[in-house]
């Protein structure tokens, strides 16, 4: 296969009306600062690995790189960790975007099964990879629930219920009595799951990239990469600041902003809007344990921070521009905030920040994860969805195989060109 060459023209130019992922800035920079800084480049470098990118994906993979033994070199053209990772209100759960028995109308019942199971295992591995690492991000298992507000819904989530279990996946169904009952909200039925899990998404990455630095990774931040080759030898990388990078392999990492890279369309990004409390006192009837999700589009979410903060998002809509949705995000968390209030109204809060990010959804609401043909020597690790970070796991597990030359299970159901 002939080598392909990316000008700066084409990799920087045409992300720049979608580059700005975030809007107001995000809670979780404003609460952490800057935990750890790191150089811009300046010299060349000849490693394993390149992994562009150091949101949460970039993150995850570059400390089980790491850890693996490969030279690493991971980049980033911002601060790090203040794209979309920043934005996140990271609700884990297994559940993907799409129910498993919608899914199963796209890609077949096995293949919907495996997606769900493989997302399931995946909360099990994030927490212990957490404990593992001793990372201090606020991770703390949830129950989290999925609302039906109408009877058309609470059908659709009685089948659900029923072929989870019969793959021996965590869930419970719970009729609008239960709702009402044992969560204290207004609901025709809903499902539960112990399998869910919540985090501060920027010291999780933060704590995954120091802990690379730990075992050997260089990490630069600040920089752009102007152009790159890439053939069935390795790749080389030329940033805008002069140094080259030479590696084996390259991941790309860089989320919705990769779709730029690829003539195949595989996202379709939207908008999102999130608001957060000041700390509460009491949190009235709602359990800190808890975290919940609305079975329609678009829906509502909520949980509870380490610092017990009502942290909700909601209210998404089609991508337009970056200066479109940072319009919008006053009046989205008016809305979102007169939701909360009629959902918990027993609950005394008041909003203290809010912000906008732009997410990605896909077809079969699986991510994109593994080499296409554009580019040799490449793998993507593009974990689009509402639960970007389960993906992240899922993704790492796979890069990790394939930089070895290994088969990875499950890989065939993020493929691109699917």
């Amino acid at each position: 296969m002939s080598s392909c060459l990316l000008h700066c023209i084409n990799w920087i130019t045409r992300t720049v009306s979608v580059v700005k992922l975030t809007s107001c800035e995000p809670f979780w920079l404003r609460k952490n600062g800057l935990p750890n800084t790191y150089p811009p480049i300046d010299e060349d470098q000849n490693v394993d690995i390149l992994v562009v990118g150091a949101g949460v994906t970039g993150a995850m993979i570059a400390q089980r790189l790491a850890e693996d033994g490969f030279s690493l070199v991971v980049v980033d053209r911002r601060d790090i960790c203040t794209g979309s990772t920043a934005a996140s209100t990271a609700l884990l759960q297994y559940e993907i975007d799409l129910t498993m028995l919608k899914i199963a109308q796209i890609i077949g019942h096995e293949n919907a099964q495996r997606a769900y199971t493989v997302s399931h295992q995946s909360i099990d591995r994030l927490t212990a990879l957490v404990d593992r690492l001793k990372i201090q991000c606020e991770f703390e298992r949830k129950t989290s629930l999925y609302l039906a507000t109408d009877r058309k819904a609470a059908k659709l989530l009685a089948d659900e219920a029923r072929a989870r279990k019969a793959i021996k996946l965590d869930v419970q169904y719970h009729n609008q009595t239960e709702v009402s009952d044992r969560f204290r909200i207004t609901g025709v039925a809903a499902l539960s799951s112990k399998q869910a899990a919540s985090c501060d998404p920027y010291l999780l990455a933060h704590g995954l990239l120091k802990n690379a630095v730990k075992n050997g990774a260089k990490i630069f931040d600040r920089t752009e990469i102007a152009d790159f080759r890439c053939d069935e030898t390795g790749v080389t990388f030329s940033t805008s600041r002069g140094p080259k990078i030479v590696a084996r392999q390259a991941v790309i990492a860089t989320g919705y902003e990769s779709q730029s890279l690829l003539k195949e369309r595989v996202v379709n990004l939207d908008n999102t809007y999130a608001l957060v409390s000041q700390p509460l006192p009491n949190l009235g009837s709602w359990d800190r344990d808890w975290m919940l999700w609305e079975a329609k589009n678009p829906y509502l979410y909520l949980r509870i921070t380490g610092e017990n903060r009502l942290l909700v998002g909601g209210e998404d809509d089609a991508f337009h521009s970056p200066l479109r949705r940072d319009a919008n995000v006053a009046s989205k968390a008016a809305i979102i905030e007169t939701k909360v209030r009629k959902f918990l109204p027993d609950l005394n809060w008041e909003m203290e920040f809010a912000w906008g990010g732009t997410f990605g959804t896909t077809k079969d609401g699986l991510a994109y994860v593994g080499p296409t043909t554009e580019y040799p020597s490449c793998l993507f690790a593009l974990g689009f969805g509402g639960n970007g970070i389960t993906f992240s796991s899922i993704a790492t597990d796979i890069i990790s195989k394939m930089v070895k030359g290994q088969t990875a299970a499950n890989a065939d159901l993020f493929r691109f060109a699917r």
